[in-house]
């Protein structure tokens, strides 16, 4: 890649949403090679994987796929390729080093080649079986590094070398290389050992970003396949949510704001990437929320008025199942504002990286620094999705019942109140028994949303512990499993008729 091509600063963002797009391009080109063995194999099958590109989730998912391949293939010039390759090579390769040199008698700065990047070594660990001298090098021959003297080896005391802040790397240049000089009239055995680790670990964005697009759509086939009832009225859901205005609206308002949250000033001092990452995600998980809950009304409340629900359940369809279907259309609904919007989140976050500093008359950031900060942001998402999940349970238990205004009421009065349960049951300690018993019956009844609110540690760049999500997930099933339950028990003794 030429040098000239980053004196635009603004180029830099550009490998981290390159990266996402390489990711959606991959995931594309596997599901397209699963649907080209399928059609050989089970032709009839593969027909039906396509006609359901209009079942409301598979069609959008697929735009969605065909743009990320759109962004990877416009901004394949402007990327460092070959650090990307790189990185992505020593992922998929061995971490280890480990060799077993010989060095001559009397020999003096005998070459050892190690075949490796000094930018990939993490730690570094020399032993040898007689006294011995090592010398490291940099890419030119013969000149030894002024901050790490030459290594004095002795029998009994090997020399450790690991990465860390403040700490000198022993070789500089493009290969790694040691010379040993051996002061004895024997044959001394060297063995060097070490841990390797890729240059740009921010690769990764690209096969993670495939693999969670890969297993979105295989778990969206398994779904289509083994419930197929439930499925109908899911897809069924999904298509009335995406003809809906609200949906469209909601999209291109979330993308608007999120591309102007670039240039909006927060007078933060230099710490405007940090709002740009709050104020995203909240405003994604609010149009979500609206999205779901709308869809829920509409699919459910307004059926239900409009005899529409008599007539679809004196097909073969239970009541258990058209509940479950409209909960996994909403589920759907949910991820593919996520998917979207979450997708220009991550972009603009990258740019916000390098607008931030020419405004704040910082040095360039290099790519892999905005390549960290749109990483943040992905456990923020989950945790949105999961809430957003959560209240599409309570908002479907709701329109069993009521409309799509007192719909809305109340699902955003939970959602409110739900924030402020630890502090609603904090603030009760102490206090008279009628309010303790408020407290915690607010405690007992409404979710407890804080569980997934970490905005503070996603902007923080404080980074969220897998088992954490695991927990918040859990929370979520469990919560969203106990609406259900009470959806069935409201919409089994509804009269439809």
């Amino acid at each position: 890649m030429c040098l000239p091509l980053f004196a635009n600063r603004w180029l830099i963002a550009v490998p981290p949403i390159w990266l996402v797009g390489a990711g959606g391009a991959l995931a594309l080109v596997g599901i397209l090679a699963a649907w080209g063995l399928l059609r050989v194999v089970q032709p009839r099958a593969a027909t039906e994987a396509r006609a359901s590109l209009g079942d409301g989730f598979a069609g959008p998912l697929g735009w969605l796929l065909l743009a990320l391949t759109f962004v990877a293939l416009a901004f394949a010039p402007l990327v460092p390729l070959g650090q990307i390759a790189r990185s992505l090579a020593r992922m998929a390769s061995s971490n280890g080093l480990d060799r077993t040199v010989t060095i001559a008698p009397h020999a003096t700065l005998q070459p050892i080649e190690l075949d490796l990047r000094p930018q990939e070594l993490a730690s570094l660990s020399l032993e040898s079986t007689a006294p011995l001298t090592v010398r490291t090098q940099q890419a030119i021959e013969g000149f030894a590094m002024a901050k790490v003297p030459d290594v004095e080896l002795q029998a009994t005391a090997p020399w450790t070398w690991t990465r860390g802040e403040g700490a000198t790397s022993p070789f500089l240049g493009a290969r790694a290389k040691l010379e040993a000089t051996n002061p004895s009239a024997e044959p001394v055995t060297l063995r060097v050992r070490g841990s390797l680790e890729p240059e740009f670990p921010q690769s990764g964005i690209l096969p993670w970003t495939a693999a969670t697009l890969l297993a979105i759509a295989a778990a969206y086939a398994l779904f289509r396949l083994i419930p197929r009832r439930v499925a109908a009225v899911a897809a069924t859901t999904t298509k009335e949510a995406i003809g809906q205005p609200v949906f469209t609206v909601a999209l291109i308002v979330g993308a608007v704001l999120l591309v102007l949250f670039i240039v909006i000033p927060y007078n933060t001092f230099g710490e405007d990437v940090k709002m740009l990452k709050d104020s995203g995600l909240t405003l994604i998980k609010v149009l979500a929320l609206l999205v779901v809950v709308w869809t829920a009304s509409v699919a459910v409340a307004d059926e239900i008025e409009g005899r529409t629900a008599l007539t679809v359940l004196s097909k073969p369809l239970t009541r258990p199942q058209f509940i479950l279907g409209k909960f996994a259309g909403l589920v759907l609904v949910a991820l593919l504002v996520f998917l979207i919007l979450g997708s220009v989140l991550m972009a603009t976050t990258s740019l916000k990286v390098v607008y931030d500093a020419r405004e704040s008359s910082k040095v360039d950031p290099l790519w892999r620094d905005c390549a960290d900060e749109m990483i943040t942001v992905v456990p923020g998402l989950v945790l949105s999705l999961l809430e957003t999940i959560l209240l599409a349970a309570v908002s479907l238990a709701v329109s069993t019942r009521l409309g799509m205004i007192p719909n809305l009421i109340i699902c955003f009065t939970i959602y409110a109140l739900g924030h402020l349960v630890p502090l609603i049951v904090q603030s009760s300690v102490g206090k008279f028994a009628i309010v303790r018993f408020v407290g915690q019956l607010f405690a007992t009844l409404l979710p407890v949303l804080e569980h997934f609110t970490i905005e503070a540690a996603v902007v923080g760049g404080v980074p969220v512990p897998w088992i954490y999500l695991g927990w918040a997930a859990l929370y979520a099933a469990l919560y969203s499993a106990v609406a259900l339950l009470v959806a069935l028990v409201l919409f089994q003794n509804r009269d439809l008729a």
